[in-house]
């Protein structure tokens, strides 16, 4: 049996995805999570928060950005107005911009077409300010061919590298439904597909996710400090 407290720390809610938070928090629960960040795409910013089925609904956001210096703006104007804040990547110099700002939660996506978009010297700045490298399941799930057969070689990559310099990371679903939802097990199943093992699993689901949201929490001052 699996006993920790697990997150699903990326789902996309009404109006950005299909289904409302609420419905994505029931089948949050049937599936054993603790708790689900809905990280609607910055210009579909969710006004959702507090516990809706039993389940922990975060209030979280994923920053679109045309460039660095429009990525720091959009951190300056969300970061006081959520839990989690990740960024979505793809662009190199937004890549780079998400692993050099400490505010930054989580960077998804960031493959540019031609590469994971991580290298080794973007993993040490990710490690140095506690930045998690996102792993999104749903393009294991519905993407085929060759899109598929890129996606893992790119999650084998970024793994590589998160554990070679302990970057945290986290696994999540990226589900724009209820339906793109899958229970714990099958999220650890999946990622066996690049070479996660399950004690990484969990670690990508549980320990990662409950890390992010203890530095938001009142009372947390810095890595180590706390008051009580």
């Amino acid at each position: 049996m699996l006993h920790e407290a697990f997150y699903d720390m990326g789902v996309h809610a009404y109006p950005e995805g299909g289904s409302t938070a609420s419905r994505l928090a029931m089948a949050a629960k049937e599936y054993g999570y603790a708790g689900i960040c809905v990280a609607d795409h910055s210009g579909y910013f969710p006004e959702v928060r507090g516990r809706l089925e039993g389940v922990d609904v975060i209030r979280g956001v994923e920053v679109v950005a045309k460039n660095a210096n429009d990525l720091r703006k959009q951190v300056d104007r969300f970061r006081k107005k959520v839990q989690v804040l990740a960024v979505h990547g793809g662009d190199p110099a937004i890549n780079r911009a998400a692993c050099e700002d400490d505010r930054v939660d989580i960077l998804m996506h960031p493959p540019d077409g031609k590469t994971s978009g991580i290298n080794h010297i973007l993993a040490k700045l990710a490690a140095d300010k506690h930045i998690a490298i996102g792993f999104e399941l749903l393009p294991i799930i519905c993407a085929k061919g060759g899109s598929r057969v890129r996606a893992l070689s790119n999650y084998r990559t970024n793994l590589a590298l998160v554990k070679k310099y302990e970057v945290p990371f986290v696994v999540v679903s990226g589900a724009m439904s209820f339906y793109d939802m899958r229970d714990v097990r099958a999220a650890i199943s999946l990622c066996r597909l690049f070479g996660m093992g399950e004690k990484d699993a969990i670690k990508g689901l549980s320990y990662y996710p409950e890390q992010i949201l203890k530095r938001h929490s009142p009372g947390y001052i810095m890595e180590g400090v706390e008051l009580v």
